[in-house]
C-alpha cells in the first residue's frame, strides 16, 4: 500500500534546517536546527491520517472504551487542577475520544462539548448523552462560540500545526478563561534514557515533540501565557501497562505477564508516573 507523505518546515518557528535525530517505523524525526523542535519529516498527510483515524489504526475506540475506569481517576486529578484555574462552565474537549474525560468533568459541575475525528468515538459519546461534534479542528461548528476551558488530552502532538491550533483556541475562550494541555515530554529523563523505543514515539501519528521549552515558546507564539507545568502520571490498568512495556523489550514484559495470571491484571489499577508526561495550563 503506498503511504502519502509530505516534506514540511518546522511547525513551531518555519525553518527548513532539520536536523537528523532518529529513525522509527520508516519515519524520519529530527530536530530544528533553529529552535529545537522535534518533528517528523517527512511525515503523513493530512488525508493519510485522517483515513487511519477513521480506520481505528490509530486510536482505537475499543482501547479507550477498555481503559475508561483507569482514564476516569487519572482525568478526575485534572479536572480538579484545571479548578484550581476556573471555576466550572462551559469545557470544549479537543480530541475527545470515547467521552471519558467529559464524563468526568460532567460529574463535577461542567456543561461539555465534545469534538473529534473518530466517528466510532463519536458514536459512544453520543450513547453516554454527551454533546459532541465529528469534526477535526477548528471546526465551523464550535466558530463563534465561547468556552471557559478547552481541553487538549494527548492532542497537540497530533497536529500539523500546533501554532494555528492554539491560537484557534484562544478565540474561543472567555476572557480570563484556560487551556488545558497534556502531552509526552521529549525533553523528559525517560525519553532521553529510552531514545528509539520511548513509549510516546509513535512518528505516524505523533507528529510533534514538545519539552518545557518548546512547549512554553508554541504558547507564546499563539498569545497564550504559560500559567503553569509540571510531570503528570495516570492510573493504568495492570495487563495494559505490560503491554506497553513491551515498547522497552519483550522479556520484561514477558516476564510480568508470566508471574501475573491475565485476570488479576485485568483488575489491577496502578498509578505510574514516569515523569515523560506534561501537564500544562496557560491562559490568553
Amino acid at each position: 500500500m503506498e503511504v502519502s507523505l509530505e516534506q514540511v518546515s518546522c511547525p513551531l518557528c518555519g525553518a527548513g534546517d532539520d536536523r537528523p535525530w532518529l529513525q522509527k517505523d520508516g519515519f524520519a524525526v529530527v530536530r530544528c536546527g533553529g529552535c529545537g523542535l522535534t518533528y517528523v519529516n517527512p511525515r503523513l498527510t493530512t488525508d493519510a491520517l485522517r483515513s487511519l483515524y477513521h480506520g481505528q489504526a490509530i486510536s482505537p475506540t475499543d482501547y479507550y472504551v477498555r481503559t475508561a475506569e483507569q482514564d476516569g481517576r487519572s482525568f478526575a486529578a485534572r479536572v480538579k487542577l484545571i479548578e484550581r484555574y476556573r471555576e466550572p462552565g462551559v469545557l470544549l474537549d479537543i480530541g475527545c475520544g470515547p467521552g471519558t474525560f467529559s464524563v468526568v468533568a460532567r460529574e463535577r459541575g461542567w456543561e461539555t462539548v465534545g469534538l473529534d475525528l473518530n466517528p466510532q468515538s463519536v458514536a459512544h459519546c453520543e450513547s453516554l448523552g454527551l454533546n459532541v461534534v465529528c469534526d477535526g479542528f477548528p471546526s465551523p461548528q464550535v466558530s463563534g462560540r465561547q468556552f471557559d476551558v478547552i481541553v487538549m488530552n494527548d492532542f497537540l502532538e497530533h497536529v500539523p500545526d500546533p501554532v494555528a491550533v492554539l491560537r484557534a483556541a484562544r478565540a474561543l475562550l472567555v476572557p480570563g478563561g484556560v487551556i488545558f494541555i497534556s502531552t509526552p515530554d521529549i525533553g523528559s529523563i525517560m525519553a532521553r534514557v529510552t531514545g528509539h523505543r520511548w513509549l510516546h514515539l509513535k512518528p505516524n501519528e505523533h507528529l510533534v515533540y514538545f519539552d518545557r521549552r518548546t512547549i512554553a515558546e508554541v504558547l507564546t507564539r499563539a498569545g497564550l501565557h504559560l500559567e503553569y507545568v509540571c510531570a503528570m502520571g495516570r492510573f493504568r490498568n495492570l495487563g495494559v501497562a505490560l503491554e506497553k512495556v513491551r515498547a522497552y523489550g519483550e522479556l520484561p514484559s514477558a516476564i510480568g505477564r508470566a508471574l501475573v495470571p491475565a485476570w488479576l491484571a485485568e483488575r489491577v489499577n496502578v498509578p505510574i508516573n514516569p515523569g515523560d508526561e506534561m501537564a500544562v495550563v496557560a491562559r490568553a
